[in-house]
């Protein structure tokens, strides 16, 4: 028997000793779903910027690491930056076809959180349903509950529904009595039950909104621990109605209701008067008020031709010109706005506030804003004839599809102009303000963004690869439909979406971003 055992256990423990010595030989790996190697690895949070190797399990980051890696399928990054998938914290595309133009921009989670939308539910129920992209999520839309109750209207989940709202008055200029502020406030209120990211406050296109009522939307969203996503209702560059004053009126929510605030868009709502906001917005951080800003790369804003934004008293006061606004990339002539804006007051256009080149300076204190995201305010895509919305199963986009350059370009701008033409900021920095700031300001109301926004062992498998030499952006106002080049390779939770610059048309890995929902009996 002692014999028999001795035969058997001395060739068992030369196995071990076989494998022990394979495995440390580097035979015996484990192998990972995907693998990115050689590439220059960015974390802006852990300020890491070195040459590493990625290992991607199913939806998740597995590790990170400067010693060999292997996979069942590899990415030689050698030359490329790998870095977190941008943010986007203003996103109003919310269709297939705007996805895919945001992915090659490096737009990896792109949520409506300004304008908002409502029912909440119903829109997350369409989003599953039809599939989407990239990330999604919304904030519960103050100005749908303002319509629904001024109006006398059923809110309906889609962007579009908003928009021919612009024909109606009511909800625009009339104050809401304390009646229909608590209704108001209670359709918000069942949006952030059911899920919605926080309180979209769109106040621009609604001067009507007071502040009594705006600040019993700003203690709603003190209760539930959100932050508020404000486009600020006035922009004149004197008072009353200047956007210092309105920038003092988020401030002092901040302070009185005790409030997350983030200002949308301060380059198009501080216009040229941003050095003053800044300082205001800037001293307020310095003494803890939680606010946060956004902005986008341009110094053209796009909204619609009906917005309070263009009233007579606006056009005077800020010296606006119809040849400044432009439809379907063609200025407009004085005629041609005023029957456009009668006409048909939800068209999209494009209203280009900076003369640029030479106002860039203007431009820069609000991308470079300290600490601030950036964000894209992306445009629906519209067919120029019809004004309706593209077919979302065609790609490329046809000729005829329509929108700001932004919906298209943002974030590979900054990399381009910002970063490798001018050098302004690191590299690193830009990463930042795309990804890990706005994953931030997200994090303490949404649990599924403390995952996001890093390269981190972990994290959610978010990951874009590109070339830092070649990465632009390629849209204009007149030909906006030009996807960006030099995104090399994306990844929407551990799923290629894009490689080698080729889009993959069957995959939707987008997974929708959403507190949790309230229920109750």
């Amino acid at each position: 028997m002692k014999k028999l055992f001795k035969s058997v256990t001395k060739p068992i423990c030369l196995l071990a000793v076989v494998c022990l010595l394979l495995y440390q030989s580097g035979f015996a790996q484990t192998t990972y779903d995907i693998v990115i190697i050689n590439g220059r690895v960015l974390d802006p949070e852990t300020k890491l910027d070195a040459v590493r190797n990625i290992g991607i399990n199913g939806k998740s980051i597995a590790i990170i690491t400067s010693t060999p890696i292997k996979g069942k399928k590899t990415i030689d990054a050698k030359g490329l930056v790998v870095a977190p998938g941008f943010i986007d914290l203003h996103a109003h595309g919310q269709t297939i076809a705007a996805d895919r133009m945001q992915a090659f921009d490096g737009v990896t989670t792109a949520l409506e959180l300004e304008s908002g939308i409502l029912p909440t539910a119903n829109w997350y129920q369409t989003q599953a349903k039809t599939g989407r992209v990239l990330n999604y999520g919304a904030s519960a839309a103050w100005t749908f509950a303002r319509i629904a109750e001024l109006e006398g209207l059923k809110p309906e989940a889609d962007l579009l529904w908003f928009q021919k709202a612009f024909s109606l008055n009511k909800w625009v200029n009339d104050a809401a009595s304390p009646n229909q502020v608590q209704r108001i406030v209670e359709q918000i209120e069942q949006g952030l039950k059911e899920g919605a990211i926080g309180i979209g406050i769109n106040a621009g296109y609604a001067p009507g909104g007071g502040y009594k009522e705006l600040l019993a939307v700003h203690q709603l969203a003190a209760r539930y621990k959100v932050p508020c996503f404000t486009h600020i209702s006035g922009d004149f560059p004197d008072d009353p109605n200047s956007a210092a004053e309105y920038v003092g009126q988020i401030i002092s929510f901040a302070a009185a209701a005790g409030s997350q605030e983030h200002i949308c868009h301060i380059n198009s709502s501080s216009l040229r008067d941003i050095r003053t906001t800044r300082n205001m917005l800037l001293t307020a951080q310095k003494k803890g008020l939680p606010v946060s800003v956004e902005a986008y790369t341009y110094g053209a804003s796009s909204t619609t031709i009906g917005a309070a934004l263009f009233t007579e008293e606006a056009r005077r006061r800020k010296n606006i010109k119809a040849s400044q606004i432009e439809l379907n990339g063609v200025a407009l002539s004085e005629e041609q706005f005023q029957q456009v804006r009668k006409e048909t007051p939800g068209n999209v256009i494009v209203f280009k506030f900076l003369n640029m080149p030479e106002e860039a300076a203007v431009l820069d204190e609000s991308v470079l804003f300290p600490g601030g995201a950036i964000a894209s305010d992306a445009m629906p895509w519209v067919d120029k004839q019809t004004g309706g919305p593209i077919d979302d199963n065609q790609w490329p986009l046809p000729a005829n599809a329509f929108a700001h350059p932004r919906s298209a370009g943002t974030y590979t701008r900054l990399l381009a102009h910002w970063v490798r033409e001018r050098k302004v900021i690191s590299l690193l920095e830009a990463v930042r303000k795309c990804s890990t700031i706005p994953a931030q300001i997200l994090e303490k109301s949404v649990p599924q963004m403390r995952k996001k926004g890093r390269l981190q062992k972990g994290m959610d498998a978010d990951i874009i690869v590109f070339d830092p030499a070649t990465v632009k952006d390629n849209a204009s106002f007149t030909e906006p439909n030009q996807v960006s080049s030099g995104m090399k390779y994306v990844l929407v939770n551990g799923v290629l979406l894009i490689e080698k610059e080729q889009l993959n048309l069957q995959a939707k890995p987008g997974q929708p971003i959403r507190r949790p929902i309230v229920t109750t009996n």
